[in-house]
């Protein structure tokens, strides 16, 4: 395959559409047409954070057996990983709490936290994840929630006023303008390879110089009629921070991946069974084609549905139906909008003859439900989520629970302890009182923190 422009990824990154508002003019808009914007779906934006426990490293000593003079000498001790935490955003597109992200921001996740607008916090489940598209979805428990409508990603020009809203670097609801500069774009950055018999990365992007930065993946791509065109998931940059390239999963594309995923799991994607190239100069010449649009075919698996249809190498795809392909990604979006199963009327050109040839589509999973968190047992099972050491004259954090509201809330080893709950506290009895006199279910812990200093910290004890 030909070389593909590189891309930072971030880490961190249906249902119904609701009314249509006007089409966005063609002049440069007013002020007051973003602040509308904004106004209407800011409050439909969410900020996720999500947490993974780190990897186990495996114990040498397990390896051979017991006596064997190649064991190596028992391991020193060293201090546990910290969790793998990320953050990025996302949007409510159902009332009952049906979110949509970015698939990398939560796949790893055993546990996602989204904020609202409103700064409401949700424990979160995570539905589902593609990462060959990008797409996840992510729920919450809740009712009358405001949502963003949907609009139509194919009817998205080159040239068109776009807003993008997201957390950006830990800036919560932030939103930047910009234009749509391209659409279509492949840029190589999805996981995994080309493969006939699975389901390869599909890169149909819309670009944008609306700035995106780490923290905006999986947030919406906002036209000025109000309605998400685009999930924002990555970003063209030799520092991992915006110089003008962003880049959008078109939301046509998100939706349909979402109502698989929440429907199955699963994203069910149309098998064909070709790896693809770009067309070429030297390809025009020699397969006699009209002009350098349309995708070249360069494998056919054995038992596919490509070779069942007769496809063959050197066959160039210019269309699906009455849709037009100029690249290998136009045709995979193009495929992608089919039903698996169904009979797609590929129009090809063979060696300077245009044939039509029907192709019953098979079908391939892409992506997974997760399995669910196993409990967290035997992890410091303190009320507060962190432990502490008794030191001369003070009280000091001595271990933090993963995953907990302390945790998130930035309580860290290390951190001396000065009041609880507005009660001054210098001894582990002290402290004990201190903890035992908590109502209300909410801590507030003023800590000398080793890399700040002082600082409160405050945050919600779980039921």
């Amino acid at each position: 395959m030909r070389p593909r422009t590189t891309a930072t990824l971030f880490v961190a990154a249906i249902l119904a559409a609701c009314g249509h508002r006007a089409e966005p003019e063609s002049v440069a808009p007013s002020s007051g047409a973003f602040q509308a914007t904004v106004d209407e779906v800011l409050p439909a934006v969410v900020y996720i954070q999500a947490i993974a426990r780190p990897p186990t490293t495996p114990d040498l000593l397990e390896m051979v057996p017991p006596g064997d003079p190649r064991a190596p000498a028992p391991p020193r001790p060293h201090p546990q990983p910290p969790p793998w935490s990320g953050a990025g955003s996302g949007v409510l597109f159902t009332e009952d709490g049906y979110i949509l992200t970015s698939s990398h921001v939560v796949q790893r996740a055993d546990r996602v936290t989204v904020t609202l607008y409103d700064r409401r916090q949700f424990e979160a489940e995570v539905v589902a994840f593609d990462p060959s598209t990008d797409v996840a979805v992510v729920k919450i428990e809740g009712h009358d929630l405001p949502v963003a409508p949907l609009g139509d990603s194919d009817r998205v020009e080159v040239g068109e006023w776009v807003l993008a809203l997201g957390s950006p670097l830990g800036l919560l609801f932030t939103a930047t303008a910009g234009i749509v500069s391209a659409k279509g774009r492949a840029i190589g950055i999805l996981n995994g390879e080309d493969d006939p018999r699975g389901a390869s990365p599909l890169e149909d992007f819309l670009q944008t110089d609306a700035a995106i930065n780490p923290g905006n993946s999986g947030g919406p791509l906002v036209n000025l009629a109000g309605e998400v065109i685009g999930i924002n998931t990555a970003i063209a940059s030799p520092t991992g921070l915006f110089t003008g390239a962003g880049f959008a999963i078109p939301i046509n594309l998100a939706r349909r991946v979402a109502a698989d995923l929440i429907r199955y799991g699963y994203n069910r994607r149309p098998f064909l069974g070709v790896l693809l190239d770009d067309v070429e100069p030297v390809d025009v010449e020699y397969y006699h084609l009209p002009g350098p649009g349309g995708a070249e075919i360069v494998h056919v698996l054995e038992g596919s549905p490509a070779e069942r249809a007769g496809l063959q190498l050197g066959d160039v795809i210019i269309a699906v139906g009455d849709r037009k392909v100029d690249s290998p990604a136009e045709l995979q979006a193009a495929l992608a909008e089919l039903d698996p199963e169904v009979v797609a009327p590929l129009h090809i050109i063979r060696y300077g003859r245009e044939l039509l040839a029907p192709v019953k589509l098979g079908l391939v999973r892409a992506g997974e439900r997760p399995e669910p968190t196993p409990a967290l047992d035997g992890e410091m099972p303190s009320r507060l989520g962190f432990v502490v050491a008794r030191e001369p004259g003070r009280v000091v954090i001595a271990g933090v629970q993963p995953y907990s509201p302390a945790a998130r809330a930035g309580v860290r080893p290390g951190q001396v302890i000065e009041a609880v709950n507005r009660r001054e506290v210098k001894t582990v009895e002290e402290f004990a009182d201190a903890v035992s006199a908590i109502t209300g279910g909410i801590v507030s812990l003023i800590v000398i923190d080793p890399r700040i200093g002082r600082t409160i910290l405050n945050y919600r004890l779980e039921p």
